[in-house]
């Protein structure tokens, strides 16, 4: 039989892989802060950072530590997306918009002196789950479930230089499982209206390294700047593609209805730089800029083995440009034991409306937060809340035109956490 490759078959292979690190890189597909205290302040979260989760956000902030302190947290987040075609009338919203993303951190003074802290955090850096349903309109045309999950182990020893300067360094363990769905139009391929639609899941997980550093800088008792770097990374995930309603014709020409999946996704550099300054002895305000690497990931590898024959091409273009965040944070320790905090954070995101897909639609952003915390010689409780504010967003000229229309946003996160000192 003569390999069919028609336009549709080739745009809805096409968006089955672009969508694989389109879950990963923009800022708006990395997950929030992994502290509620930092989440409360989340536009200036690096310079102040004084409990145990520094070891993920800031670890130089560590050595302001001189007891043994671990604490947990849980961040709650409620994310939805709503599609509306330009014309007919026809809108589709996401299911299942709740997730949680747990972390763990703990801190201990190192030495006779404690000269050195040693940090630990256990995170979730990365991570997407959007599932529009497999009946949704596009669901030949793209992906209409996916799920990614980057879990970071993230060991680092801080230590003073002199009495001003602080810096730490550190290492990152990722494990990471990659799904994503969608419906395969067949009878695109075999050129045969009677063909059914098959369904296709790719299934694959991986690990990768890295590093990481930090400076504090404490210019004066009111004034301190912060810079903190991540090393890129990449994990190369194996696993299995699996599909269904295999056409004998097809079947004939060595493709099977299940194989070996192997990719691999190119994680950005990211740098922060933070200015902190104590208005007084119980306000202090800080600011944050960061710059995230996405054009790092240039292109998107595919291999499915045998069945690779069934996709236009194995190496897949992206169209990224690197992304900046800016913010502002603050606190304000209102009684002896007690903190408020607020912050705004705008995020842009590098993704371009000509290869977005429906379940990584993202859109430039500004998120608020408020938050409170309780902290004793033993124990601290903290929560926080942030909202994220969107415009729709319009997609007129994506390569996949089933894809193009109005987008809608609505994103909700609380944070609570509990810390305990030995």
């Amino acid at each position: 039989m003569k390999r069919g490759h028609t336009q549709w078959q080739i745009i809805a292979t096409i968006a089955i892989m672009t969508a694989i690190t389109q879950l990963s890189l923009a800022d708006g597909y990395r997950n929030p802060p992994a502290s509620a205290s930092a989440l409360g302040r989340i536009g200036g979260k690096i310079v102040h950072i004084d409990d145990a989760s520094a070891a993920s956000v800031n670890p130089a902030n560590l050595t302001g530590i001189d007891k043994t302190e671990v604490m947990a947290s849980l961040t709650f987040g409620y994310a939805s997306r709503s599609y509306e075609m330009p014309c007919c009338g026809i809108s589709e919203r996401t299911e299942d918009p709740w997730a949680y993303l747990p972390a763990i951190f703990a801190a201990t003074p190192l030495g006779d002196e404690g000269e050195y802290v040693l940090g630990i955090g256990l995170t979730v850096p990365y991570g997407r789950f959007t599932d529009w349903g497999s009946d949704v309109v596009f669901a030949a045309a793209s992906p209409y479930y996916a799920e990614q999950r980057v879990i970071e182990l993230n060991p680092s020893i801080a230590t003073k230089l002199g009495e001003k300067v602080s810096i730490a360094v550190g290492v990152s363990i990722y494990q990471s499982d990659l799904k994503f769905k969608q419906a395969y139009p067949w009878s695109m391929l075999t050129m045969n209206p009677a063909d059914p639609m098959g369904k296709a899941r790719f299934d694959g997980d991986g690990w990768g390294y890295g590093a990481n550093a930090a400076i504090t800088w404490d210019i004066d008792d009111n004034n301190a700047v912060a810079l903190t770097y991540r090393s890129p990374f990449t994990i190369d995930y194996e696993g299995d593609f699996d599909i269904t309603q295999l056409p004998p014709a097809v079947a004939m020409m060595g493709a099977t209805s299940s194989s070996d999946f192997e990719t691999e996704i190119d994680y950005p550099t990211q740098i922060a730089l933070g200015y902190g300054i104590k208005v007084s002895k119980n306000v202090h305000v800080e600011f944050n800029v960061e710059w995230i690497e996405a054009s790092s990931n240039a292109e998107l590898p595919i291999d499915i083995d045998n069945n690779t024959a069934l996709l236009p091409a194995s190496v897949i273009p992206q169209d990224w440009d690197d992304n900046w965040t800016y913010g502002i944070g603050a606190n304000w320790l209102f009684t002896e034991n007690w903190t408020a905090r607020a912050g705004y954070m705008y995020l842009e995101t590098p993704t371009s409306t000509a290869t977005t897909l429906p379940v990584a639609a993202e859109d430039d952003q500004s998120v608020v937060s408020i938050g409170l915390g309780y902290d004793d010689e033993t124990h601290s409780f903290d929560i926080a809340y942030a909202v994220g504010i969107f415009d729709t967003l319009t997609v007129d000229d994506n390569a996949v035109p089933p894809v193009n229309g109005n987008y809608d946003f609505s994103s909700h996160l609380v944070s609570v956490a509990y810390g305990y000192r030995f």
